[in-house]
């Protein structure tokens, strides 16, 4: 009788294990991916967004250049990884567990220009999902000139005006780090990064043939880079300014300069209409640029690898020194600043601007900082801050013993000896 129970059994917890199968079995799948652009420079930045068969999966983020621009992985291209996002993993975008991924990508710089298609690939679904997007060649950089904080078509001979640079859409000109990590807290801005691929040639302003791969020298805003350029006081009166900026990671060259000189004021303010680039010269300037002066400096702080330091800067002129900010230049390779933000000092007001200075992990050794306060042709005088990266090194404590840690081992050749000498005597 117990042998026939078994007989009965078997088949009925055969056909629960396959229910009971059939019911754990992922009935979700990844249904939706989606860019937020449908067109990215190349060296810009793509989100891409999925939702996921289950909460937990792993998404495998893949890119194909689709030369017929039908949508289809059918010429002969190859689908290249971007990246393999796991839901609540380090580089989803989407913190915690959710069921979905979302990541930056940003498009090397020396893609071909054309449609690619963007798949994701869900570790429990074997139906990817594609969509595409346009990659364009990198966005070329607009160049305007400012003075105090605005654009400007005239500066006097021997002033002070921002050369500025926006190189937005080519995020990977200034960003280090996997793009995923990315936020409004924690950009990722690499300040030696952005001087080594961001260059211009200044001595078509300065006069000087030595300003001719000129770092840029601050970050103005998100995109915008810039250089406080005080011109040469031999330029005559119309004469052409001319900035070359050079941006190397994405193999571009750019030039902006007034290709119509006019022969007075009325005749340059008529032609920046239509070029707003021009920096046209008069000598009738009406503004000093002794006006801001650095009143103090306080001592270093260090922490770590990091300085602190205190400016103070005064304004002694009658009007207010707009957007006023520190200008650091020829920084030593190892050594990045933030340079304290920007303020409006009112006539006879000080600002104080908190410098944060950073070193390398394998900096070491005495700098002087140079920099100058600035606000459009305003400017203070040249000044320093030393600084000292790295421990001095601590010389051993001399004593009668000729090497270091010597004493620690005649104790123990000492305790040895009276442990031999007591057992002896038992």
């Amino acid at each position: 009788m117990k042998r026939e129970r078994v007989r009965w059994c078997i088949p009925i917890l055969i056909v629960a294990a396959l229910i009971a199968a059939f019911i754990a079995a992922p009935i979700a799948a990844t249904t939706m991916i989606s860019v937020d652009k449908t067109q990215v420079n190349a060296g810009g930045a793509v989100l891409i967004q999925a939702n996921l068969g289950k909460p937990g999966d792993t998404a495998k983020i893949e890119y194909y250049y689709d030369a017929n621009k039908n949508g289809i992985d059918d010429d002969g291209s190859v689908w290249t990884s971007i990246a393999v996002v796991k839901d609540g993993g380090a580089n989803n975008m989407i913190q915690g567990t959710s069921g979905q991924i979302e990541y930056r990508w940003v498009p090397p710089a020396d893609l071909a220009t054309g449609q690619y298609l963007i798949r994701v690939t869900d570790s429990d679904n074997s139906t990817p999902k594609i969509a595409p997007v346009e990659i364009t060649d990198p966005a070329t950089p607009q160049i305007s000139f400012l003075v105090n904080g605005t654009a400007t078509d005239r500066v006097s001979p021997g002033g002070f005006v921002t050369v500025q640079a926006d190189v937005s859409n080519n995020c990977a000109l200034c960003h280090s780090g996997d793009p995923s990590t990315w936020s409004d807290s924690n950009a990722s801005f690499d300040q030696q990064k952005m001087q080594t691929h961001v260059t211009a040639d200044l001595s078509g302003l300065t006069g000087n043939p030595n300003d001719t791969a000129v770092p840029a020298e601050m970050m103005l805003g998100h995109g915008l880079v810039g250089w406080n350029v005080q011109l040469s006081p031999d330029l005559p009166e119309g004469a052409v300014g001319q900035v070359y900026i050079q941006v190397t990671q994405a193999n571009l060259t750019i030039s902006s300069h007034n290709a119509i000189q006019g022969s007075n004021a009325t005749g340059n303010a008529t032609n920046a209409t239509s070029n707003a680039t021009n920096i046209l010269n008069e000598t009738n300037a009406t503004e000093s640029n002794t006006t801001l002066t650095i009143t103090a400096i306080s001592a270093p702080a260090y922490q770590n690898g990091s300085v602190s330091v205190n400016v103070t800067v005064l304004n002694r002129g009658a009007d207010t020194a707009s957007s006023t900010y520190l200008v650091f230049q020829d920084l030593p390779k190892d050594i990045s600043v933030d340079n304290g933000g920007a303020f409006d000092i009112a006539s006879n007001s000080t600002a104080v601007f908190l410098v944060n200075i950073t070193a390398a992990s394998g900096a070491s050794g005495n700098y002087d900082l140079n920099f100058h306060a600035t606000s459009g042709n305003l400017t203070s005088e040249n000044r320093t801050i030393p600084i000292q990266i790295g421990n001095p090194t601590v010389a051993a404590a001399t004593s009668g013993n000729p090497l270091p840690g010597f004493e620690a081992a005649f104790a123990v050749v000492g305790l040895v000896i009276v442990a031999y000498v007591v057992s002896r005597r038992r």
